[in-house]
C-alpha cells in the first residue's frame, strides 16, 4: 500500500440556495501521489434566508466542527500523525478534545484493524490561537430527538409527549422504519442526507462514531430551524465497555456513553453557543429497564426496529417488509429476545421476533458471551451481563422455554435465584 505522508482537513462551503454543505479532505501519499475526497450534506426544506439568520460567530465554528467530525471517515482510512487543517487554527484545548474524540471513537476500529494508535492522533494547534467566544443565539424551547427507529427513541418520544415538550424527530436518510415510527408517534421528521465520496469505499470504508456525527449535524439543524436542545436515547449500559487494546478501553458504544455526551455538549457550549444543549433522556436506565418501560406501549411492539442488519438491507426489501425486521443471529437480536422474554408471554415474543432464539444451538456461543460466561461482551449494542442474567432468570421462571438449549446453558451456570434482589437493585433504576 502507498504510505500516507499527510492528511489535510480542507475546505467547507455552503450553497445556501440548494442547502448543500460540501467538505473536502486531501491525502498526500509518497511518490507525489495525492487524492482529494468530497463529502456532502443535503439539508431538506432549508430556505436561503434561514442561513442568513444564523450569526457568523455561530455558523462558522459549527461548520468547522463538522469538517473535523465528518473527516473521521477519511482519516481512519488513511491514518497519519501528520494532520493539517487548511482554513482555521485550533486552540490547545480544542485539539485535546478532537484527539480524545478520535482516540475513543475509533478504539474498536484500531482493535479490529490491529492499528497501533499510540502517538498517531495529533491535531495541530497554536498556543497563540484564540477560540471564538461562544455566541448567544437564543432558540425556541423545543427539542430535536434522534429517531433510531428502535425502542429507545420511541420511549424518549413518549416521555417528551407526556411532559408536554415540543419536539420533532431528526434522522439521517430516514428508512421506511424511521417513517413508520414517526407516523405512530405523531412527530415530524427533520432529515439530512449525507453522500460520502464514493472513492473512499475503493480504498477502505473507514469507521466513525455515528452518534457524535449526528450531534454536530443536529446542532446545525437546530441553528437553522430553531431548537434549543438535542435529545438522544443513550442508556446507562453504553458506559460498559468490551475489552482493552494496548491499554485503551474499547467500547463499541463509546459515542453513546456519558463521557462522549458530556464532552460534545461542553464543546458546543464553550466554542459554538451556550443556547443549544444536548442530553440523553434515558441515561439512568439499563437496556433491560428500557424494555420493561417500552412494553407499556404495545402499539410499537411490531413496528420498532432494533436489529442493525435492517439498515443494510436493499431499499426495496425495506419497503416490502410488513413488520419489524430481526435477523435472529446477531448479538443484539439475542440480547433483546432475552429481554422481551423476561416480561412478555412466549407467544407475544415469538410474534415479534418470528423465532425462538433460546432453541437455536448455533446461538449458544453468543449467549455465553453476553452472559459473561466466556470471552468479552460482543461488539454490538447489548447490555451488561447482569441484565442478561436477570432477563433469563425471569424467562426461566415462566417455564415456557423449559428444555431449550439456551435455558439449559443458563441454568447450568446460574442454577438458583440467589442474589436476585441484588441484581434487580443493580439493573433497575430506583425512582
Amino acid at each position: 500500500m502507498l504510505q500516507v505522508s499527510s492528511f489535510t482537513f480542507g475546505t467547507y462551503k455552503v450553497d445556501t440556495n440548494l442547502s448543500i454543505v460540501t467538505f473536502t479532505y486531501h491525502v498526500e501519499f509518497n511518490f507525489g501521489i495525492s487524492k482529494t475526497f468530497i463529502d456532502r450534506l443535503y439539508l431538506k426544506n432549508i430556505k436561503p434566508e434561514l442561513w442568513e439568520k444564523v450569526p457568523t460567530a455561530v455558523l462558522e465554528p459549527t461548520l468547522q466542527a463538522l469538517l473535523l467530525m465528518i473527516g473521521i471517515n477519511y482519516w481512519s482510512a488513511f491514518p497519519t500523525s501528520n494532520m493539517r487543517i487548511e482554513g482555521f487554527t485550533l486552540t490547545r484545548e480544542q485539539a485535546r478534545f478532537w484527539n480524545s474524540l478520535y482516540l475513543n471513537g475509533l478504539a474498536e476500529y484500531f482493535y479490529l484493524m490491529k492499528i497501533d494508535f499510540r502517538n498517531l492522533i495529533a491535531f495541530p494547534y497554536s498556543d497563540s490561537a484564540v477560540a471564538h467566544t461562544p455566541a448567544r443565539f437564543e432558540r425556541p424551547a423545543r427539542a430535536l430527538l434522534l429517531n433510531g427507529a428502535g425502542k429507545d427513541s420511541v420511549l424518549s418520544a413518549e416521555i417528551l409527549k407526556s411532559s408536554g415538550t415540543q419536539f420533532d424527530f431528526f434522522a439521517f436518510a430516514p428508512t421506511p422504519a424511521h417513517k413508520n415510527i414517526a407516523k405512530l408517534v405523531g412527530a415530524e421528521t427533520i432529515s439530512v442526507i449525507r453522500r460520502r465520496d464514493p472513492w473512499i469505499d475503493y480504498f477502505f470504508p473507514g469507521a466513525y462514531p455515528s452518534v457524535s456525527t449526528f450531534t454536530f449535524t443536529a446542532t446545525l439543524m437546530a441553528e437553522l430551524l430553531g431548537y434549543d436542545s438535542i435529545i438522544f436515547s443513550n442508556e446507562r449500559s453504553a458506559d460498559f465497555g468490551n475489552l482493552d487494546y494496548l491499554g485503551l478501553p474499547v467500547n463499541h458504544q463509546w459515542c453513546k456513553s456519558s463521557e462522549a455526551e458530556k464532552m460534545i455538549n461542553d464543546y458546543i457550549q464553550a466554542f459554538i453557543t451556550p443556547d443549544i444543549s444536548t442530553r440523553s433522556l434515558l441515561r439512568e436506565y439499563s437496556e433491560l429497564e428500557i424494555v420493561k418501560r417500552f412494553i407499556r406501549y404495545p402499539q410499537y411492539l411490531h413496528a420498532f426496529t432494533s436489529c442493525n442488519t435492517y439498515f443494510w438491507l436493499p431499499r426495496i426489501q425495506q419497503l416490502l417488509l410488513r413488520k419489524n425486521y430481526w435477523c435472529n443471529r446477531c448479538p443484539k437480536c439475542v440480547f433483546l429476545f432475552a429481554s422481551f422474554s423476561a416480561f412478555l408471554p412466549k407467544k407475544e415474543v415469538m410474534s415479534i421476533f418470528g423465532a425462538n432464539l433460546y432453541a437455536k444451538k448455533s446461538l449458544l456461543p453468543l449467549f455465553e458471551r453476553i452472559l459473561g460466561i466466556e470471552g468479552f461482551k460482543p461488539l454490538d449494542c447489548v447490555g451488561e451481563p447482569e441484565e442478561m442474567i436477570l432477563a433469563m432468570h425471569y424467562a426461566a421462571r415462566h417455564n415456557e422455554y423449559s428444555g431449550d438449549p439456551a435455558i439449559r446453558l443458563f441454568e447450568k451456570h446460574f442454577p438458583q435465584d440467589n442474589g436476585l434482589n441484588r441484581l434487580e437493585q443493580r439493573v433497575f433504576f430506583q425512582d
